[in-house]
């Protein structure tokens, strides 16, 4: 794959250096004299001084022919821009790195549409969202994410005595926008339909959005799940992120900023979390504030030394879990070393997005179930035998079920008159002997 990347920056740098790893030809545009020497003189990818924004510089580099491009400098507007121009001039995908939640999450205006860019992704939300999902089920089988976290899988096991067994799923009163994915009884897995059921010790899959998913998880326990004190250290976009997403009734959010200002800001938008003015690497003031309770201590500021200080800290405490966030990935692999229970690296989960995009077809399975005994795929809509048609007229096999239609932006949860479009993406479960045949209903081929 031919790949193009404006901005030779920490999140440039290590993103080339992993792509250029799996086999792909990269080259690289930056402004900066110096970052292209440094990155000439280190990596093994092509390096072009000038503007990413420029129609010159782009063509130069034979942007018609690029399979991505990918803008992750250190400013929103200028990736914004950079792949704005480059989608136009014929890069096949566009890719911006936008932090600020304004531009991927505006009311009133998709920027992506706007612009023409296929994706905006934050390193810091996909950061969020990795941290998140450790806190919110840190022993689950399994958890994925799915349409950029729209949309969140978890696996439960069903408690006897809670109130949503023995109940046809025709007939639960489930979040909107969640469904049972998968529902394994012993060694036998079943792909459900409407008339089956949830019995006690049944390890069931939920798939939906993320907040309804957390909701429908507690219809499957006996006991209400005890509130958990989760302590952030830090004020900026990976904690707002990761705020955002433990926002319901388990959680209970504490967040230490040493800014003031910020602290404000924090108080402003986060008005259910407790914002304190102090220094997370104090060890008078973290044991002041009882992180010996915390069911999670998370360190999420730019500095890793001080993040690894403080989580050590807080794990020394008797804080249950702590986890960092670290900058440079070469640290992560240490951290389980000296206690700490999860690093996540804002650049190496950007890295693994971009390398999920190139390897991505129009086929892709995302998970496996019970041993490879089902599989969730997701699949772009182009079959003769699907595009046109709604979710009745399918002529799917049993033991299958669309999950989801993703359509743009936007994630519909699909019923029997939900009508397919070319292009569309579909999440979908079924058997594993059954991978090829619902491949060529949705997709075609084979």
């Amino acid at each position: 794959m031919k790949v193009i990347i404006a901005g030779a920056g920490e999140v440039g740098w290590y993103i080339a250096e992993r792509v250029t790893r799996d086999g792909n030809d990269v080259t690289i545009i930056d402004s900066d004299p110096d970052k292209v020497r440094l990155v000439e003189t280190n990596l093994d990818v092509h390096v072009v001084y000038g503007s990413a924004a420029s129609t010159e510089v782009l063509t130069r580099v034979g942007i018609q022919q690029a399979d991505l491009f990918v803008a992750v400098t250190g400013h929103d507007e200028t990736n914004l821009v950079c792949a704005s121009v480059a989608r136009k001039l014929g890069a096949a995908r566009a890719m911006a790195r936008v932090d600020e939640v304004v531009y991927r999450k505006a009311p009133k205006i998709s920027y992506r549409q706007h612009f023409g860019i296929d994706e905006l992704v934050s390193p810091e939300m996909l950061a969020a969202l990795e941290l998140a999902s450790f806190v919110r089920n840190p022993s689950s089988l399994a958890v994925e994410h799915f349409a950029r976290g729209e949309l969140e899988m978890q696996q439960v096991k069903a408690d006897a005595g809670a109130r949503l067994l023995n109940i046809p799923l025709l007939e639960l009163e489930l979040p909107e926008g969640v469904r049972i994915a998968s529902i394994c009884r012993g060694e036998n897995l079943i792909i459900p339909q409407g008339a089956d059921h949830v019995e006690p010790d049944d390890l069931i899959t939920i798939v939906g959005k993320t907040e309804q998913v957390v909701q429908a998880r507690a219809g499957f326990e006996a006991e209400a799940p005890r509130t958990q004190k989760v302590v952030i250290m830090g004020g900026g976009h990976t904690t707002l992120s990761l705020a955002r997403r433990l926002r319901s009734r388990e959680f209970r959010l504490t967040i230490i900023e040493r800014c003031a200002e910020r602290c404000k800001h924090l108080a402003a938008v986060l008005p259910n979390a407790t914002i304190l003015h102090g220094d997370g690497t104090n060890l008078a003031f973290l044991k002041e504030e009882r992180i010996d309770n915390a069911h999670a201590f998370i360190s999420t500021t730019a500095n890793d030394e001080a993040n690894i200080m403080s989580a050590i800290q807080a794990k020394n405490l008797g804080a249950k879990k702590v986890l960092v966030l670290i900058h440079r990935p070469d640290y992560a692999d240490l951290m389980e070393k000296i206690g700490i229970d999860r690093a996540i690296s804002p650049r190496a989960v950007m890295a693994r997005e971009i390398l999920a995009v190139l390897r991505k077809g129009k086929v892709s399975t995302l998970a496996r179930l019970e041993g490879g005994q089902a599989e969730i795929l997701e699949l772009t809509v182009e079959g003769k035998n699907c595009v046109g048609k709604t979710l009745r007229q399918l002529e799917l096999p049993g033991q299958t079920l669309v999950l989801t239609l993703q359509r743009g932006r936007d994630v519909i949860l699909p019923r029997a008159d939900t009508l397919f479009q070319h292009g569309d993406t579909v999440l979908v479960i079924c058997r594993s002997e059954l991978h090829k045949k619902v491949v060529r209903i949705i997709v075609g081929g084979l």
